[in-house]
């Protein structure tokens, strides 16, 4: 060991360019001090002028039992720390070796309060260093990273790291990921580092210092890919000028001119050639509607890109909608590229999706000027100023978050209704505008279910006759729903009213509109207006509210049914006549809120006057009021909408209401939605040339008629046409259903939930094989997580919980990096994920995949078939349980390469004739076995062990 010259670095000044900085990892007996805790290790680097100068490591005695785990996790033995020193003995080292640095560590508000106490304990001096915390370095300058733990960061960093949870490893790994982060910051544009430094006002201890040292450094050369506008430095964007040019080519007919176009780069599939085929002679001769199931590994995207790319001529667009933002970016980032090489051609698309997904750099500018005092606002303001010297889009999903509920995504965001000035500040840089330019230049449009469902027929964004592939079409009558359904949520509405009275005219020591423009009578008198009428429009609001409380839930609901979360549907008749009876006071309530958005607009403008003299506290007051009128511009919209549905109703919609609790009128909500697809079908039917549905689960028992009873295309010629997977099952896959499970009494049955924790512990804790495990609820969710964190299998594995450990997006991507994870989800991650080769090996369902038949929605249409003298169980639950099934196993098996073993828990799926039937649409091919728990454990593992 090699130590730097302590009376050299006593010297030293503490944060300069020539500062030292230690880099430190400890390992402890677990995480509380106060509770007797103690370190087993010491690591730490020192780092100067960016590079490492020396390195200590020390094993430390606690004097203590260490847990089995801790000693598992950190590869040590009680017998190497019984021979180490006791911390009293190495504690001055450790205390002259950290004299003068900086302190950093990875999460240093852990590190630097546990070895400050434990210096204390043994009679060292309290420790008094600037410390820095690399975590949060690496969130605001790698703001696109899905992961922030030590592990992920070095691997996305190519940083080698050999033995991760011991301290001289992480030390070092950690002052090289240091190195790395300090070199990004060095090299960002002095104008991003100015900026930085001045939004670091709530970071950790005194990592605001060391930005503030950066940005005092000379600026760097700005790269060519850089230029700066109105402060912020922001990348370059390229948009293609013109549509592809009318191609000579001809349309590859015969399997030798495929193979011409797609070997060597792809393996030739003769089923995917057929679909080509297909595709292409539709739309040459007399376009039919298609309904194409092409199963996984098919290579289904190039299947229809391909044929589309002849016919589009550089004359139409295609739209291509997928189910989620995932699939719409691997579509653009991925198969158009793919296709290009392969054709030579130079085919142009864009993503399609709302103006709220891209950033509004004039408001990110002007909420700069106003520091936030939630630290998590500062940060996320630090994260985007680089983010914006990365981005090409503007567009928030790139950043991976776990969430984008913060309220300055609101205030920055692009909002539908807004026309840019082409003389206003960031006209020439917005992303909006560029987005829609690259739109309206590009071959193929990429849209979402949702986004379709909400402007099937707007030609602002889908041009007339325009060709239209509806991908993963299993999905869309559910994202239509959704996208159709409408909510007024009074609690909500009431709570933006008394936040625009505080910013009128509040009675608080913060500045408000009535103070800031007292001097000016005319918006005075604005003022007091709007805050009448809005006023007005909340006690009318309250009275609507109050009205539908006492008419359709005081009395109505049974005595039984009053605890708790309360629904009630609203029938035709008495839903028409209570609309007769309160329209006049519906008129009135949206011709309120027209008046006060008229003053509101005045207001703005008159206040955008007078911005530039305004103080920071003047200017946050400004962009409050700004999206408190956003807020309330929705509101109107929401208003318009759901009373225009209520006046036409046409018994196509469920109007139904809730309630938090019985006798909580203030949390009346009430809800509107379509109960079918058909009406947007139609809408894609009359705007689109006849659409492509296609999708690797349409089918139950290998007819496509309940996708087309969803579709309403029963009574329409449509071309139909299942093409078979190429992958071989009976080699790559094996499937097994328990048998001696307890039988399932109910959605909450608490036995069968111990029961599928148990089972997932079998199945993976002797073993480091990726597993997926799906569900039906976020409750057995919960309750199974919380059931294995009691276990040791959290020190072995790591465990994602849907609803627990993070949004949909960030623990798809976590788990994918992960190398022994196990991920419980539900909802969508039955499908539309690709997990591919050892990023998932093992399936596990929990229980067959039916919804639960309380949900009023589905009780809905359960009486809707019912009504119409058809089965509910036999038309509906079960093909959608079959086809989710279906959808699961196909998250198992992704490529020719793959291997994995798929185990059902729940065993009516043999002991019952509807679980036979859905157990016969799983491929022919696929081993089945049914065994015990431990049986299929061990056959697991010997499947595994198996040589292909």
């Amino acid at each position: 060991m090699l130590l730097v010259n302590s009376k050299k670095r006593d010297q030293m000044p503490t944060m300069n360019k020539d500062s030292i900085y230690a880099i430190v990892d400890l390992e402890t007996t677990g995480t509380s001090v106060k509770n007797g805790d103690r370190i087993i290790q010491f690591g730490c680097a020192l780092v100067q002028h960016g590079q490492v100068i020396d390195q200590i490591a020390l094993d430390i005695n606690p004097e203590r039992e260490v847990p089995p785990t801790i000693l598992q996790l950190t590869h040590l033995t009680a017998r190497r720390l019984k021979v180490a020193p006791y911390f009293e003995d190495v504690a001055p080292t450790i205390s002259r070796l950290l004299r003068e640095t900086i302190f950093v560590a990875h999460n240093v508000n852990f590190d630097y309060p546990f070895l400050d106490a434990e210096l204390q304990r043994v009679g060292q001096p309290a420790l008094k260093l600037a410390a820095v915390d690399t975590v949060e370095l690496a969130q605001i300058l790698l703001p696109t990273a899905v992961s922030y733990r030590l592990s992920d960061l070095t691997q996305l960093l190519a940083i080698e790291h050999t033995n991760p949870h011991q301290a001289d490893s992480d030390a070092l790994v950690t002052a090289q990921l240091f190195i790395a982060l300090s070199q990004r910051l060095a090299n960002l544009p002095l104008v991003t580092r100015q900026a930085l430094a001045k939004c670091a006002t709530r970071s950790a201890r005194e990592t605001s210092a060391y930005f503030a040292l950066h940005a005092q450094q000379n600026d760097t050369v700005l790269p060519e890919y850089l230029y700066v506008s109105h402060g912020l430095a922001l990348r370059k964007k390229v948009i293609a000028a013109t549509r592809l040019t009318t191609t000579t080519k001809p349309y590859p007919d015969t399997d030798a001119a495929k193979k011409h176009y797609l070997q060597p780069l792809l393996k030739w599939r003769k089923t995917q050639g057929k679909m080509m085929d297909l595709i292409y002679t539709n739309y040459t001769q007399q376009p039919q509607s298609m309904i194409l199931e092409a199963a996984t590994g098919l290579g289904k995207s190039l299947g229809y890109l391909l044929p589309f790319s002849f016919l589009l001529q550089g004359k139409q667009q295609l739209v291509v909608s997928t189910s989620t933002a995932v699939l719409q970016t691997q579509f653009v980032q991925q198969t158009v590229p793919l296709l290009n090489q392969l054709l030579d051609v130079n085919l142009q698309a864009a993503i399609v999706k709302s103006p709220q997904h891209y950033i509004d750099l004039a408001k990110f500018s002007q909420s700069l000027e106003v520091a936030d005092n939630v630290k998590q606002t500062q940060l996320l303001k630090m994260q985007l100023l680089v983010w914006l010297t990365m981005t090409k889009t503007g567009d928030f999903a790139e950043l991976h978050l776990t969430t984008y509920h913060s309220p300055l995504f609101a205030e920055i965001s692009h909002h539908s209704h807004e026309i840019i000035a082409q003389d206003a500040p960031f006209a020439a840089d917005d992303f909006w505008l560029a987005a829609r330019k690259q739109q309206q230049q590009a071959d193929v449009l990429v849209t979402n279910h949702a986004f379709l469902s909400q402007h099937a027929n707007d030609e602002h964004f889908f041009a007339a006759g325009s060709y239209l592939v509806v991908d993963e079409a299993q999905q869309l009558p559910d994202a239509a729903l959704k996208a159709s359904s409408q909510q007024i949520i009074g609690g909500a509405i009431m709570q933006l009213l008394k936040r625009l009275h505080k910013s009128l005219a509040g009675k608080s020591t913060q500045p408000t509109l009535t103070s800031l423009l007292a001097a000016d009578p005319v918006a005075s008198y604005n003022i007091a207006a709007l805050d009448y009428g809005l006023t007005e429009f909340g006690e009318l609001l309250l009275q609507l509210q109050t009205q539908l409380y006492t008419d359709f839930i005081v009395d109505q609901i049974a005595a039984d049914r009053r605890n708790g979360f309360i629904e009630r549907p609203l029938k035709p008749a008495e839903l028409a006549d209570w609309v007769e009876t309160n329209q006049g006071a519906g008129q009135k309530l949206r011709r309120l809120l027209n008046d006060c958005l008229l003053m509101a607009d005045k207001l703005s403008q008159r206040l955008l006057s007078e911005q530039a003299s305004w103080l920071v506290s003047e200017q946050k007051l400004w962009l409050n009021f700004e999206q408190q009128l956003q807020e309330l511009l929705q509101v109107r919209s929401l208003l318009r909408t759901v009373f225009t549905q209520l006046l036409d109703h046409d018994g196509g919609q469920l109007v139904w209401l809730t309630s938090k609790d019985y006798g909580d009128a203030a949390s009346l909500t009430l809800q509107i939605s379509r109960l079918d697809v058909t009406p947007l079908v139609a809408q894609l039917l009359a705007h689109f040339a006849p659409p492509v549905f296609t999708g690797a689960t349409l089918t139950v028992a290998h007819k496509f008629d309940y996708f087309k009873q969803q579709m309403g295309l029963t009574d329409m010629a449509v071309v139909e046409k299942r093409f078979a997977s190429p992958f071989r099952y009976k080699r790559q896959a094996a499937f097994f259903v328990v048998n001696d499970g307890p039988a399932i009494r109910g959605a909450a049955d608490h036995a069968y939930t111990t029961y599928v924790a148990h089972a997932v512990y079998q199945l993976t804790h002797d073993n480091q094989r990726q597993t997926l495990v799906l569900f039906n609820s976020l409750q057995m969710i919960a309750e199974v997580y919380h059931a294995l964190l009691q276990t040791n299998l959290p020190l072995e594995r790591e465990i994602f919980a849907q609803g627990m450990t993070g949004s949909k997006e960030r623990i798809t991507k976590r788990f994918s990096l992960s190398r022994r994870g196990i991920l419980l989800g539900t909802g969508s991650f039955w499908e539309g994920i690709d997990l591919p080769k050892e990023a998932l090996e093992q399936l596990v369902i929990a229980r067959l995949p039916f919804e639960a038949p309380d949900g009023i929605l589905t009780q809905a249409r359960y009486q809707k078939l019912t009504a119409a003298k058809r089965n509910p169980f036999f038309q509906e639950a079960l093909p959608k349980a079959t086809l989710r099934l279906r959808q699961g196993f196909g998250r198992l098996i992704r490529t020719s390469d793959d291997r994995g073993v798929m185990v059902i828990l729940d065993d009516r799926i043999v002991t019952t004739s509807y679980g036979k039937r859905m157990l016969k649409t799983l491929p022919a091919s696929l081993p089945k076995t049914t065994a015990s728990l431990t049986e299929v454990a061990t056959a697991a593992n010997e499947f595994f062990a198996r040589k292909v």
